[in-house]
């Protein structure tokens, strides 16, 4: 169909009036000429899903569009609105009236101009072959090094660039996309964008969500803070309560002048900064939340504050208002129960920054009613967070799954493992301590940086002219081990008996992550989370898992295979053992312990059971094991 309007001799224009997104841009190249309306936008959103324009897209856009522009465009996914296209030549016309009309006048004054029989620049050429693309391909690379997409795209736009015909270019292009089509990394990104709409639908949830007209926040914190502002960015009313004058000074503060840096720079206007200021109150007094729908409590992970800050709550809040907690792991049925209402409950729990990072956990409790779960699920699309149902368990399913990751990493770094290896996380497990806080880490070496009063990443340290200092010593975008914290390490290794050796990469990704699997099989098979694919939303959005690997459910079942997780399993299960039984250093660990769901989906997996097109295997054995379940989680009946 391009093709045939391509070479149509009667001009062809496209009359475009809202986004045009992957096809819908790549159909309007395939015209002679577009007219767009003000509103109009143009993408191509592929690269998202490890593909790239398979319609000709490749081959059109470098022959209307600058070089770079169409790099960040097919690359990069970079949205253009109508006069952006419209400077770099996408467009021909913005229309001042009607589109269609405009589009018509258009096509009846222009001779027929089809794409295809245009030349790229020559500057442009020029830049191809002087390394352009190489460069950006270098570049996309560094961002996501697993990604398979961004070196077909480059390919395709070197042919573009070259002294190829078109036609060749397009021999090019649908080579390329057929391989995409079939890789991995594709189908794994294509999971996820599934999995991502899916999430937003939870089982026996269907009551219509009451409106929030306005909220309340207590607790005017880092993250009481960061939640503010993302209500308020979306033009809901705050009313932001704390216990002290100071402390509510010191959040008004930190909110107002991460909205002024953004004015400063000229990312946000003077008139928006003022009105995003307005939406948010300030108070010292439980009265003003009398007339909010909804408030989330952030005060500190305490059981007692927030059993008393609830009641506090109850007294002044009308009696449909929902109350949520954010907590990261506090049992929240305790908390409710305190309320004579506790079906209006619910936990969120939000990532630190709130602001920035795109999660949200909301939490069933036994008592939350559907409303305040549809009410909750709302709310989470309200703010643009990636939202994600579970049940009320111990760490929920992000902080539980981390867990045995966490005490494995600590595990081979005793053992003799560099603390610098990843596995195409956003962030290796050591370096996430010195982001959050080094909890989960040896004791030993816990006590030693915090007697120094290194708590990572915020805490400057002037001696090594460094931005942080925890057990990496931190200067802008770069890190080394700090080699107090490795001199600290051998003491530790001495003082239990340990023999430092060499810790191969296979042996650290397997009981790093099929440890975290194991963990994640539990949660399903318990019922805390209604889907493998929540689990992958989970560790996507909020711990920076690879998107080529498709989230941890995804990735142990068409990357790795059951059958060989759980023989690895047993392997690691034993050396455990083994390990806290001959030296008194060590506690049993049990994440190695296979779970009964995994000894399944490996069986099926051996006996060559599928799943049919849009489900996992471990959602069709998880939906037979379920009918049969006594499991304690919401999910278990499903």
């Amino acid at each position: 169909m391009i093709s045939m309007m391509d070479a149509s001799p009667k001009t062809t224009v496209a009359a475009v009036n809202g986004q045009a997104l992957g096809g819908g841009a790549e159909v309007s190249l395939g015209c002679h000429y577009r007219v767009a309306s003000a509103k109009a936008a143009f993408a191509f959103p592929e690269v998202s899903l490890g593909l790239l324009p398979g319609g000709q897209g490749t081959q059109r856009l470098p022959r209307v569009a600058p070089l770079m522009t169409a790099v960040q465009m097919i690359l990069q996914g970079k949205v253009l609105p109508a006069a952006a296209a419209m400077k770099n030549g996408i467009i021909d016309a913005v229309a001042k009236g009607d589109v269609v009309d405009e589009a018509a006048a258009f096509a009846l004054s222009k001779p027929p101009n089809p794409i295809s029989k245009r030349p790229v620049a020559h500057a442009d050429r020029f830049y191809a072959a002087s390394g352009a693309l190489d460069q950006a391909l270098l570049m996309a690379h560094n961002q996501a090094p697993t990604m398979v997409a961004p070196a077909s795209i480059i390919a395709c736009l070197k042919a573009a660039c070259s002294t190829m015909s078109f036609a060749e270019g397009l021999k090019v292009e649908a080579s390329e996309f057929t391989k995409l089509v079939f890789s991995i990394q594709s189908a794994a990104m294509r999971h996820l964008f599934f999995a991502e709409r899916a999430a937003q639908k939870v089982p026996g949830v269907n009551a219509k969500p009451m409106p929030i007209k306005k909220i309340g926040i207590l607790g005017a914190g880092l993250m009481g803070g960061g939640i503010a502002m993302c209500f308020a960015q979306k033009g809901v009313p705050v009313i932001l309560k704390d216990a002290k004058q100071e402390w509510l000074d010191a959040g008004m503060k930190k909110i107002t002048g991460l909205w002024a840096s953004k004015a400063k720079k000229g990312k946000m206007t003077e008139d928006k900064y003022k009105q995003l200021v307005a939406l948010v109150t300030p108070t010292l007094n439980y009265e003003d939340f009398k007339d909010v729908d909804m408030v989330i409590e952030a005060v500190p992970e305490i059981m007692d504050l927030k059993k008393q800050v609830f009641l506090d709550m109850e007294k002044h809040m009308r009696p449909d208002a929902m109350i949520c907690t954010n907590t990261s792991g506090l049992d929240i049925n305790e908390i409710a129960a305190v309320l004579k209402d506790p079906s209006r409950v619910m936990g969120c729990h939000f990532f630190s920054p709130a602001n920035v990072m795109q999660l949200l956990e909301n939490i069933q409790t036994k008592h939350s009613s559907e409303l305040t779960l549809s009410t909750g699920m709302a709310m989470g699309k309200l703010i643009s967070k990636k939202t994600v149902m579970v049940g009320n368990c111990d760490g929920f399913v992000g902080n539980r799954m981390l867990a045995p990751y966490a005490g494995e990493a600590k595990m081979l770094w005793e053992e003799g493992a560099t603390i610098e290896q990843k596995f195409g996380m956003a962030m290796g497990p050591m370096a996430l301590g010195d982001l959050v806080g080094q909890s989960s880490l040896l004791p030993e070496v816990v006590d030693f940086i915090c007697e120094k009063g290194r708590f990572g990443m915020k805490t400057p340290d002037a001696s090594t002219k460094a931005d942080g200092r925890g057990l990496f010593i931190h200067r802008g975008r770069t890190k080394e081990v700090d080699p107090e914290v490795l001199a600290k390490m051998d003491e530790v290794r001495k003082a239990k008996g340990v023999v430092p050796r060499a810790v191969s990469e296979e042996e650290i990704i397997e009981r790093l992550f099929y440890s975290m699997i194991n963990e994640g099989m539990k949660i399903l098979e318990e019922g805390f989370v209604a889907k493998s694919s929540d689990v992958d939303i989970v560790y996507l959005y909020g711990y920076g898992f690879p998107p080529a690997k498709g989230g941890p459910m995804f990735f142990a079942e068409n990357y790795v295979g059951f059958p060989k997780i759980l023989e690895r399993l047993k392997v690691y299960n034993a050396a455990a053992k083994e390990r806290f039984t001959k030296n008194k250093h060590y506690l049993p660990v049990d994440y190695f312990e296979p779970s009964k769901l995994l000894e399944m989906v490996a069986e099926a997996q051996k006996k060559g059971v599928k799943a049919p097109p849009g489900r996992t295997l471990i959602d069709v054995v998880l939906k037979e094991h379920r009918g049969k379940s006594s499991s304690p989680g919401p999910f278990s009946k499903l």
